[in-house]
């Protein structure tokens, strides 16, 4: 990820069941480089939990669906929320 320096993605749980897998993550960084939001670094860091959904057919990822908490990114990066 271009904008976040020392970043890092911890699997805190794996779950699967038939062709799904999901995975819940906490993911840190700190914000070193342009972001769409936010195009000056400003060098604080997050820490956030996402979950992934992955779909598996025939060994592969077929499909991948991601939810993260944008807003406690925002906030600990004390970026505006978009209107």
């Amino acid at each position: 990820m271009a904008a976040f320096g020392e970043f890092t993605a911890v699997a805190e749980q794996l779950i699967a069941e038939g062709e799904t897998v999901v995975a819940r993550l906490t993911v840190s960084g700190r914000h070193t480089g342009a972001h769409p939001r936010m195009p000056r670094p400003i060098h604080r860091t997050c820490s956030v939990e996402q979950i992934w959904i992955f779909t598996v057919r025939e060994g592969r990822i077929a499909e991948i669906r991601a939810v993260s908490d944008r807003l406690g990114m925002f906030l600990q990066l004390g970026w505006d929320w978009p209107a």
